[in-house]
């Protein structure tokens, strides 16, 4: 049974160490390099199946890390709803109270966690439901309208597999060939 190889689990092999952008980065270095013996080689069956495992449980640790953030980002923004819902208005009258106090043309106070106050805004649209209203401005304002031209990379790539016609610039076709992977 063949399996398929998904598109991200062929990485091209690179010859140069890949840059160091953040201090995390040098310490993940530094940290495989310690796991590592200094005269470890791909020499053998084991030796690429331990560097096979690494390469696989640290794509499994990505993506769990990514899930967790995303759920952790959506308990915290829910966390604030809530905490708005319970006490907003009662921060807002507190803060109303305490501003007037200070007798000034201040508009907010600083508190140890943050700041707290009012701010003059202009009015602005939000648009509830656009498709209502972009058939009123094709009407009444028609440029707002845009039409947006993008290329259906699945109709090109159907012409060039028939007819194996390509553009003479900006497109190029990519030998098949084999493609080294891991999964």
């Amino acid at each position: 049974m063949q399996v398929a190889v998904a598109a991200s689990e062929i990485v091209p092999v690179k010859l140069e160490t890949p840059p160091v952008v953040t201090p995390l980065d040098a310490d993940v270095d530094v940290e495989v390099l310690k796991s590592v013996a200094k005269a470890f080689a791909i020499d053998c069956e084991a030796h690429a199946n331990w560097l096979i495992r690494r390469i696989v449980i640290a794509r499994q640790y990505a993506v769990r890390v990514q899930e967790w953030a995303e759920q952790e980002s959506r308990r915290a923004q829910r966390e604030e709803q809530t905490l708005l819902f319970l006490f907003g208005r009662q921060a807002e009258q507190w803060a109303r109270v305490e501003i007037e106090k200070l007798s000034g043309r201040r508009k907010s106070m600083n508190l140890p966690a943050g700041t707290i106050g009012f701010r003059t805004m202009n009015p602005s649209l939000h648009v509830d439901d656009e498709r209502v209203v972009l058939g009123w401005a094709k009407e009444y304002c028609p440029a707002a309208v845009l039409v947006v031209e993008k290329l259906s990379r699945s109709v090109l790539k159907a012409e060039f597999e028939r007819h194996g016609v390509i553009p003479d610039n900006g497109a190029h076709v990519d030998p098949g060939g084999e493609r080294f992977f891991i999964r």
